[in-house]
């Protein structure tokens, strides 16, 4: 029987079984059978049989084969040794017409010298173990899909169909996302959950939370703002995949359940090596009975069957357990009507270690005045214009046809689609004279809306985008078509028992560039490594028939073989990671596994040569890979999102080739295809904006046109090989934010 079977008796904390109509044991848990394999309850592959001493273990073989499809479950009771049970026998529903019959047997008193709380891990150990399976049972048929799909993104389509395949992509990963909260929530309950603590700069974690929710917030012409108080530390000590996780829980909550007006996200001390985030909302607001509710699993505050919003009811009851993992509390503020506060206190501290990260502060000496709708929405944006060294002045609309002392900026918060906002945007350009700058935040697109005056930007508005607009910098325009740049090349084995996935993987690996070899078991792999083929690295699935994952790479080891070998698998077992190390693997991948996320995976092990090792990053600050800000700017210029991520995939996709093109017209000395092929790369790089790329691009160029020396040619062309990396970085930073930004708005 399969996993799913499986899966059943591993979800029972006690002993149980499933046999089929004659008593032969199909499956059981490890709770089931005695260590010599006697007693009442035989190994799998064993039938029962009748046994004097006890009522139920001599009736159980007979109710068994008399059991139909519409009997009531039988019920024993068993006095074996000293321990007080009950044996249950329930008829299991199967689509092929086989009978099956599920047996459990239920402690009711704990045996005389018993370990109660044995028993309490052991049940602990059991829920674990089942939702881990559930996972494995989950993530199975999704890893085929998600792969699938990314492989149809990698092709040219037809419009309709694209559309088609990008809902079908959201889908997927936003099962993917409620199998891992599922998982996670498992994790907090048995304890198996581990928190980090590595440096983490909040500024960044806050504008890649609200970045995504941008298309959501503005439909429903929402404020969307998040800011960090001006004086926080460059950098604290926590866990920045479980702040992430509850940020984005909590103010994707805020967002959806918010029809009009805002959501502010702020952050800020709370006393000595601690932080308040908060996450504020003018929703419906919750009742004082459903305060008491929300946190808890698998409830919403509206559960009722015309309730407007979809959804599993996890995000809040996973925000509150990752919350509590931390050391920290969450409250809620709200009255119905009112809105909503949600309070996340951290017990964070300082990175002392990680060198200050000095911002340019590019409004210094700027007096701006402030519109805001609320109190927090001034806070945000006083906080955002702080950090830029400007000095936020509060103001009323209404004295805006005042003159405001040394103010000659100003920053009011409208929707560019009100027929009204154009006759105020006239009112702030009328009072603030020539030589004034105007800038509006609109609640909606302001590309279809109806100002056109003042400069006009979408919330959320992070720091960047903010400068540069109050600074008149330009960003551009660009536009052109979805894939992943290919590796360099390589050999990889594949190790796979699933048909659908070894064939998919195998395609996502070639479409990297990299040759691949696939086998269906760990038998075949450890014949494949030993041979005389040689591979850069292999991809081995753990759960396979004959010989697994880990006993096929305890064997290569043995053997001397030194490849590198990465554990795929579909569970998420508390211990899998140390188990593929303890057994000599170098890395664990969870499935579903994208294409950017395969190609993350093997470019350590295809990139480097042997007398270059690729060495180890230095410990830093995790920040978000890209700034975003000229990327979000394009997206309000274009009509689609999808044209824009396009263009990202479009332009790593020729990066290779142009590096190339560069290469060859170096060794040939051609100074004219050398200079073309720079301006080439000059100008998307600077579109999109990859700027030390761009720049290393222009400086080959204008060293060409000069007639510059080849020596000096070939170390110019080496620093765009070395900016090459930092675009990549950028390019990716920005379609994981949109691997991001579909999964949140299907949560």
């Amino acid at each position: 029987m399969g996993f799913a079977a499986r899966t059943l008796v591993e979800a029972v904390p006690g002993p149980a079984a499933i046999v089929d109509s004659d008593g032969r044991v199909l499956v059981a848990n490890g709770r089931w059978s005695r260590p010599d394999g006697g007693g009442a309850y035989p190994l799998e592959g064993a039938t029962l049989t009748p046994e004097t001493g006890c009522p139920a273990h001599h009736q159980l073989p007979a109710v068994v084969q008399r059991m139909t499809p519409q009997a009531a479950p039988a019920v024993l009771p068993c006095r074996c040794d000293k321990v007080e049970n009950t044996v249950r026998v329930t008829h299991l529903e199967s689509d092929c017409g086989a009978h099956r019959r599920l047996i459990t047997v239920e402690r009711i008193a704990a045996p005389l010298g018993g370990d109660a709380d044995a028993d309490i891990d052991a049940v602990a150990q059991a829920k674990s173990q089942f939702l881990a399976l559930l996972g494995h049972e989950i993530r199975t048929p999704v890893t085929a899909v998600v792969a699938t799909v990314d492989l149809l993104r990698a092709q040219p389509l037809q419009q309709g169909v694209r559309e088609v395949v990008d809902s079908v992509h959201r889908s997927v990963h936003s099962l993917k996302a409620l199998t891992d909260d599922l998982l996670d929530l498992a994790r907090l309950e048995t304890g198996s959950l581990r928190v980090e603590r590595q440096p983490v700069a909040l500024r960044p974690v806050l504008e890649g939370i609200v970045e995504p929710l941008q298309q959501q917030a503005r439909r429903k012409g929402i404020l969307l703002l998040a800011a960090p108080a001006p004086d926080l530390p460059a950098a604290v000590l926590g866990d920045i995949q479980r702040l992430r996780q509850v940020l984005t829980c909590v103010v994707g909550n805020a967002v959806k359940f918010t029809e009009t007006g805002e959501v502010i996200v702020t952050a800020e001390r709370d006393g000595d090596d601690a932080y308040l985030i908060t996450v504020s909302d003018t929703g419906p607001g919750i009742g004082e009975r459903d305060k008491q509710r929300i946190f808890a699993p698998f409830v919403q505050a509206d559960s009722s069957a015309a309730r407007r919003h979809e959804g599993a009811g996890l995000g809040l009851a996973l925000a509150a357990r990752l919350v509590q993992c931390m050391g920290g509390t969450i409250d809620v503020q709200s009255e119905p009507g009112e809105g909503s506060h949600f309070l996340i206190r951290l017990p964070l501290k300082a990175a002392t270690d990680q060198p200050a990260m000095h911002l340019p502060l590019p409004l210094t000496r700027r007096r701006v005045a402030v519109v805001a709708p609320s109190p927090r929405s001034l806070l945000a944006l006083s906080w955002l214009l702080t950090s830029a060294g400007a000095e936020p002045v509060s103001t009323r609309f209404e004295d805006l046809t005042k003159r405001i002392p040394d103010v000659d900026t100003l920053l009011w918060c409208d929707d560019s689609h009100d027929p009204e906002a154009v006759r105020r945007a006239d009112a702030v350009i009328e009072a603030l004279g020539p030589k004034g700058r105007a800038l509006m935040i609109s609640t909606t697109d302001p590309r279809t809306g109806i100002v056109r005056k003042p400069g006009v930007l979408t919330a959320p508005l992070v720091l960047g985008r903010l400068v540069a607009a109050l600074n008149l910098e330009r960003t551009g325009v660009r536009g052109a078509p979805v894939t992943v740049p290919p590796l360099a090349g390589g050999r990889v084995l594949l190790a796979e028992d699933n048909d659908v996935n070894r064939t998919v993987f195998r395609r996502m690996i070639e479409l990297l560039g990299v040759e691949c070899d696939a086998v269906a078991d760990g038998g075949a792999a450890v014949e494949a490594l030993l041979g005389e083929t040689s591979y850069d690295v292999v991809l081995m699935d753990l759960q396979m028939p004959r010989v697994d994952g880990l006993e096929a790479t305890r064997r290569v080891r043995a053997e001397g073989n030194t490849t590198p070998i990465l554990a795929l698998t579909a569970t998420a077992l508390h211990g899998d990671k140390e188990r593929c190390l303890e057994a000599g693997m170098d890395g664990h991948l969870s499935k579903p596994i994208t294409l950017p996320e395969l190609r993350a995976a093997l470019e350590p092990y295809l990139s480097a040569t042997p007398e270059e090792p690729e060495k180890p990053a230095e410990p830093a600050v995790e920040v978000d890979a890209a700034d975003l800000s000229k990327l979000r700017d394009l997206e309000e210029q274009l009509e689609d999102r999808a044209l824009v991520v396009t263009t990202v995939n479009t332009f790593l996709s020729q990066l290779d080739g142009r590096r190339s093109a560069l290469a060859e017209a170096l060794r040939k000395k051609d100074h004219d295809a050398l200079r073309a092929t720079a301006h080439t790369l000059k100008s998307s790089s600077a579109l999109l904006g990859a700027d030390p790329l761009a720049e290393a691009c222009a400086e080959v160029e204008r060293r060409a046109i000069a007639g510059t020396s080849e020596k000096d040619l070939t170390a110019l062309v080496a620093e765009v090989e070395s900016a090459v990396a930092g675009a990549v970085r950028v390019m990716s930073g920005y379609l994981a934010a949109d691997e991001r930004a579909d999964s949140a708005g299907q949560r």
